[in-house]
């Protein structure tokens, strides 16, 4: 028991190292006081736009929902945030049952219109992001299964407490495409 447990402490700290390598390489990005100002602006923007849309997203559909204010819309979206952290066979992602138990538990709204209110939110954030990235994955160069396979090394790295870089070029048959014409970038 106390091999296993030895054994879980190191996978656990290699997990967290792991994740802080990725954070670190991420922030790498960010060279000068100009990018740093830029990144928190554009972040703030985009997530007070998100509690907009579920604020308005519950305001049309009515009753209870519509009274619920623009706080109580960015502690909906926290709940769903955590929830997408977590997959749930047979239910799907954990964004709608996490937005679904906020408005049913913590603001007492009727379960068909917190089940239907969670759906839409769903449609609208999680899956119209989607929709609108797989023509913008196509035209970059990518497929699902470069991705998937890129997925694949990540998970493997990461059992080992280990990170791989992301990659900074297109995938090959981009970049024989480019220099077949010539060209120095993706068209």
């Amino acid at each position: 028991a106390a091999a296993w447990r030895a054994t879980a402490a190191v996978g656990w700290r290699r997990r967290v190292a792991g994740l802080v390598t990725g954070f670190s390489e991420g922030l790498q990005a960010i060279r000068t006081w100009h990018d740093l100002f830029s990144v928190v602006a554009v972040s703030a923007v985009h997530w007070g736009l998100v509690t907009c849309i579920y604020y308005w997203i519950g305001r049309s559909f009515g009753g209870r929902l519509a009274e619920l204010g623009l706080a109580d819309a960015l502690l909906v979206l926290a709940f769903t945030m955590a929830g997408s952290t977590v997959q749930l066979p047979g239910v799907g992602g954990g964004s709608q049952v996490a937005s679904f138990l906020a408005y049913t538990v913590i603001f007492g709204v009727d379960k068909e219109p917190a089940a239907a209110v969670s759906i839409v939110i769903w449609l609208i954030t999680f899956a119209g992001a989607t929709v609108l990235g797989i023509p913008l994955l196509i035209k970059e160069g990518w497929s699902m299964g470069e991705l998937r396979r890129l997925a694949h090394a990540e998970a493997e790295a990461e059992k080992r407490g280990d990170h791989i870089p992301v990659p900074r070029e297109a995938p090959k048959r981009v970049r024989r495409a480019m220099h077949a014409d010539g060209g120095d970038a993706p068209r």
